[in-house]
């Protein structure tokens, strides 16, 4: 058996896996509503900041024991608890061990079909690669949705929290209020810091867990507001109104500088874009005249060059397009 044949095989068998945990998933999700959202909270705890950990512990064992010996696995790893929280706050309905299982099939798929098909052992490796990177990259980008969604939310759960303040709840009750009537990350994120105050840490750990899953600079705002109140006391609603309003302000003008920037954006894209797609044109039309870029000595000097004047490039375009705020 050819080492082809070994990669197909093994390309199969984890997409196999894939499949059958993601079809367990959507029937528990389906079946077992109640049960999916409690693990689900559990999760975000469990994935969650550094802060407090140690009073988080009995609930992390939890946690790894309801997933089973292989999922528990993964998330006692350091950098896939990370992944398993990113992907909870993405929204994507698999677990970190389905996404590798995933991520390692479409790279094996990628692979076999690159070094079967295509000229060149580099081309294979390269299509290996990127297949590899797809689900990473697709996982970036709905992380990036989800920000930005929560981004023009944050606003509106302020209003909330501050109108549970005039009216006289505390302001315990006034997070359980935007977790239970907000949707979205907003609700689900503020759900687990209401659920860290639950379990024993303090309003301080569990906003800090907040701004590490976060990284948002209004909510670092937030925080600091909450917590300089909590030992100073003061008009907190009023803060939060401010903090509002700044926070609607810094979305508009944020949205008036990408429509101001979208045809530079454009033109970028376009100037990156068109050398590898001539690129891969040639590459696949006239295989011998481009493949003296890599088998002549003065064809390597000119393909260094190239690929270090298109980053050199990528990198004075960013700057350019790319407005601080």
């Amino acid at each position: 058996m050819d080492l082809l044949s070994i990669v197909l095989l093994g390309t199969i068998f984890l997409f196999v896996v894939s499949v059958v945990q993601f079809g367990y998933l959507f029937w528990s999700s389906s079946k077992l509503v109640e049960k999916r959202k409690l693990k689900k909270r559990l999760l975000s705890i469990s994935a969650g900041g550094k802060h407090g950990s140690e009073k988080l512990t009995l609930y992390r064992k939890k946690v790894f024991s309801n997933a089973g010996p292989l999922e528990g696995f993964f998330l006692s790893l350091p950098r896939i608890a990370a992944l398993d929280r990113l992907l909870l706050r993405a929204g994507v309905p698999i677990n970190a061990s389905s996404f590798i299982f995933l991520s390692l099939a479409l790279g094996g798929l990628g692979g076999f079909l690159g070094f079967r098909y295509l000229p060149g052992p580099v081309t294979g490796l390269v299509v290996c690669l990127v297949s590899l990177g797809l689900p990473t990259l697709w996982l970036r980008a709905a992380e990036r949705k989800v920000l930005k969604e929560f981004q023009e939310q944050l606003p509106e759960a302020l209003d909330l929290l501050a109108r549970a303040l005039r009216s006289g709840h505390a302001l315990s009750s006034g997070l359980e209020m935007i977790a239970a009537e907000m949707t979205g990350p907003v609700a689900s994120e503020f759900s687990a810091v209401v659920d860290e105050t639950t379990l024993g840490l303090t309003l301080k750990e569990a906003m800090e867990n907040l701004c590490e899953r976060i990284p948002n600079q209004d909510l670092r705002f937030l925080t600091i507001a909450l917590l300089v109140q909590k030992e100073t006391g003061g008009n907190i609603a009023e803060i939060l109104d401010n903090i509002s309003r700044l926070i609607r302000e810094r979305v508009q003008f944020k949205r008036q500088v990408e429509t101001l920037t979208a045809e530079g954006k454009v033109s970028a894209a376009i100037l990156l874009c068109m050398p590898v797609l001539m690129f891969v044109y040639v590459y696949f039309v006239n295989y011998d005249y481009l493949s003296l870029l890599w088998t002549e000595q003065t064809g390597r000097y000119l393909l260094g060059g190239a690929i270090f004047l298109q980053f050199a490039g990528a990198l004075i375009i960013r700057k350019i397009i790319n407005v601080e705020m």
